[in-house]
């Protein structure tokens, strides 16, 4: 049995363990191809041509190896225009040992069935932090602003005091303090209040003008 197939713009007549060079084929050397564009398939007594269409029959074949074609010089000019050029070309061929002419496309090999799609899940509502472990972050979170409080009051009343000054005014004026929060009178207005009134200036006497004469 032979065949006639098409490749690559090309036609080759091709029977089992006939070798033919190809156009590059981009597959690994020692792959199995199949070959399905077949133009007619005789066997002695019956043939089959195409009519529109290729013709049900499949040939295959096994990769030997890649290689490359003759080298083509190819040179143009132009009389009496100074042009010349000189090209080069090689084909990238691949070498095909056929295995196989038989009538009828080759079996392909039955996919796999695809697994069914699972509907996607609905995303788990983060559970909402339970109001007892609220109550205790914030508890930790004043109590923690609280010593910051207390300690920078503390270095403040030291600083007030190595420089002689008013403790209990310092103590008074701190934030978060006792007196704050009860609703005191600010620490400017007992300083107002501790300093001695001033004395009032006697008015100057007016001058005679008989005793300047």
């Amino acid at each position: 049995m032979y065949a006639i197939l098409q490749h690559g713009g090309h036609q080759y007549r091709v029977a089992s363990g006939d070798r033919i060079l190809v156009d590059r084929i981009p597959v690994d050397v020692g792959s199995t191809v199949t070959l399905e564009s077949v133009l007619l398939i005789g066997d002695g007594a019956e043939t089959d041509i195409a009519k529109g269409s290729p013709v049900e029959a499949s040939v295959t074949a096994t990769v030997i190896a890649h290689r490359r074609g003759r080298k083509i010089r190819v040179f143009t000019y132009k009389p009496k225009k100074r042009h010349r050029r000189t090209l080069g070309y090689r084909s990238q061929l691949t070498e095909l040992l056929i295995d196989d002419v038989a009538r009828g496309k080759a079996a392909t090999k039955p996919k796999a069935a695809a697994k069914p799609h699972k509907a996607a899940e609905p995303a788990k509502a983060e559970a909402a932090p339970a109001p007892a472990k609220a109550k205790a972050a914030a508890a930790d979170a004043v109590a923690e602003a609280s010593e910051i409080a207390t300690a920078a009051q503390s270095k403040t009343v030291e600083a007030t005091a190595a420089a002689g000054g008013d403790v209990e005014a310092v103590e008074d004026s701190a934030p978060g303090g006792e007196d704050e929060a009860a609703g005191a009178k600010p620490a400017a207005k007992k300083a107002a209040a501790a300093k001695p009134a001033a004395k009032p200036k006697a008015p100057r006497a007016k001058k005679d003008p008989a005793d300047g004469a």
